[in-house]
């Protein structure tokens, strides 16, 4: 079947076809299911450690090294999994990747002594170091741009469901069954779900059995036709300061997210003196503030951006609102009011991640993969070296607020680079001539 060119439609057309959905079903159905378990992997190791170094009598500094492992590999082979993605597309890369973190996840608890849960937990941060790539292309081949940040919002969603509701899962099935069966229980998950995304996903829209004609329109009348052609080498993205600027920010960004993700229960215990038990409560108001925030910007930055295209705007002004909120958090002495300053600045750190994937498939085009990791690299190096810099503050200070000052420092600089981004221009072979 010859289909018709979707430039000769008019746009009112486009806009009027029957759009489907399986792009949606996609998304939401694979993309965010398995973002969710990979993340639960990870919060299965961070729950489980007290658990494993008392029963295999490692050391402080051993259990930190085994927990860092993992994030250090993630970080080093996100390029290479971006590289990986664009040359063998994201149906087999994610497929691979998945079967591999799950045989690596199920054979956690037989590490057995130090060397092995180090050489296992690398292992398992080069295989989903391939994740996000992969997930945010596929998004770059299934969505218009019109719809690309309700598209990265889904998969977000999946990302940090597991910081509000993994620990007290993991901790459910470590207390019923045992600390080694978690990671049976996600490995499982992991390989079935990576088996139905080989099954289900195609690289392309017109690949796939299922996908009407009209919803194949739909999504490549939101593609730029001239975009998609050029050949771009490393040599062009080096030459590019918004290569570097995407980069710098997202750091930035994982700076401020890091102190949420790592220090707010040691914040939460020792420098506000709540219980154990409101701690768990209250530290996990700040991450449903943020999936408020993913979802709400997605829903919003799709329906502006069409007239305005104002993603440097919203980002910078997303940046800047996470920094404050967090000094007026670290400035309070009310309980109240700290956690909702802190759910604010959470929560606006939720609206830069859309911005940033939009903005890596907008610069990147068929090298958003590229792109993707190249982001993902620089933030996962800070999100493995960015707790030891966050406690050298609170050491050097005295107490948080130090810290926290110079957090939102790292919030105020992340704003500037994104004046250096211009995602409203793809990079092009010629940027750096």
């Amino acid at each position: 079947m010859v289909r018709t060119s979707v430039s000769a439609q008019p746009a009112a057309a486009q806009r009027n076809q029957p759009r489907g959905g399986i792009r949606w079903m996609l998304s939401a159905g694979l993309l965010l299911p398995v973002t969710f378990v990979m993340s639960m992997d990870r919060a299965a190791m961070t729950a489980a450690a007290p658990v494993i170094q008392q029963n295999l009598h490692f050391s402080v500094t051993q259990m930190s090294v085994i927990l860092t492992a993992f994030w250090w590999a993630y970080a080093l082979f996100q390029v290479p999994g971006g590289i990986i993605t664009r040359r063998f597309g994201p149906r087999k890369a994610l497929a691979v990747a998945g079967l591999w973190w799950s045989v690596f996840t199920f054979l956690t608890p037989y590490g057995v002594v130090f060397l092995g849960f180090v050489v296992i937990r690398v292992l398992l941060g080069i295989g989903q170091a391939a994740d996000w790539p992969a997930s945010v292309y596929t998004l770059h081949r299934w969505f218009p741009r019109r719809e690309q940040s309700r598209g990265n919002s889904i998969l977000l969603c999946g990302l940090y469901l597991g910081n509000v509701v993994g620990t007290p899962l993991v901790v459910w099935i470590i207390d019923a069954f045992g600390w080694r069966q978690v990671f049976h229980v996600f490995a499982v998950l992991g390989a079935i779900l990576a088996l139905t995304w080989w099954w289900f996903a195609r690289d392309e829209p017109r690949e796939h059995p299922r996908i009407s004609r009209a919803e194949i329109d739909y999504i490549e009348s939101g593609r730029d036709s001239a975009q998609q052609q050029q050949k771009l080498s490393w040599r062009a993205f080096a030459g590019s300061l918004r290569f570097w600027a995407i980069g710098a920010q997202y750091a930035f960004l994982l700076l401020i997210q890091g102190f949420f993700a790592t220090w707010l229960p040691t914040y939460l215990v020792q420098a506000r003196g709540l219980s154990l038990s409101q701690m768990g409560f209250l530290g996990s108001l700040p991450w449903i503030a943020m999936l408020i925030g993913v979802f709400g910007i997605g829903a919003l930055n799709d329906r502006v951006l069409r007239r305005w295209r104002p993603r440097v705007w919203l980002a910078a002004f997303g940046y800047l609102a996470a920094a404050g909120f967090l000094v007026l958090g670290a400035l309070s002495a009310d309980t109240t009011l700290m956690i909702l300053f802190l759910c604010l600045s959470l929560g606006f750190v939720g609206t830069v991640q859309v911005q940033v994937w939009a903005a890596c498939q907008d610069l990147g085009g068929k090298h958003s993969a590229t792109v993707s990791g190249w982001t993902n690299l620089w933030g996962n190096l800070i999100s493995a070296a960015g707790p030891l810099f966050t406690g050298i503050l609170v050491g050097i200070g005295g107490d948080w607020v130090l810290a926290m000052l110079v957090l939102a420092v790292a919030g105020v600089l992340g704003a500037i680079c994104w004046f250096f981004v211009h995602p409203e221009r793809p990079l092009n072979a010629k940027e750096n001539a």
